[in-house]
């Protein structure tokens, strides 16, 4: 785990800056989807831009909170 942070979450953030969003499947157990929420709070802290993940039984999404990923549109959010 002590080399795991540090290289994902550089790989993140190029994957990230180059591509607006990253998605990686075969996430399947609760501690790998944990370490990459970890992944992700830590290339927010690097960039300075928030990073969301969205998990679904066939992986991970990471984007920026502040862009919408090709060809699709966000939901406006209603109190």
């Amino acid at each position: 785990m002590a080399r795991f942070l540090p290289a994902m979450t550089d790989w993140l953030a190029r994957e990230l800056l180059e591509k607006g969003s990253v998605r990686l499947a075969a996430l399947d157990t609760a501690g790998s989807q944990r370490n990459f929420q970890e992944v992700a709070g830590r290339v927010s802290t690097l960039l300075g831009r928030r990073v969301i993940t969205v998990t679904s039984s066939h992986g991970m999404t990471f984007e920026f909170a502040d862009e919408q990923l090709p060809d699709q549109e966000r939901s406006p959010i209603t109190p």
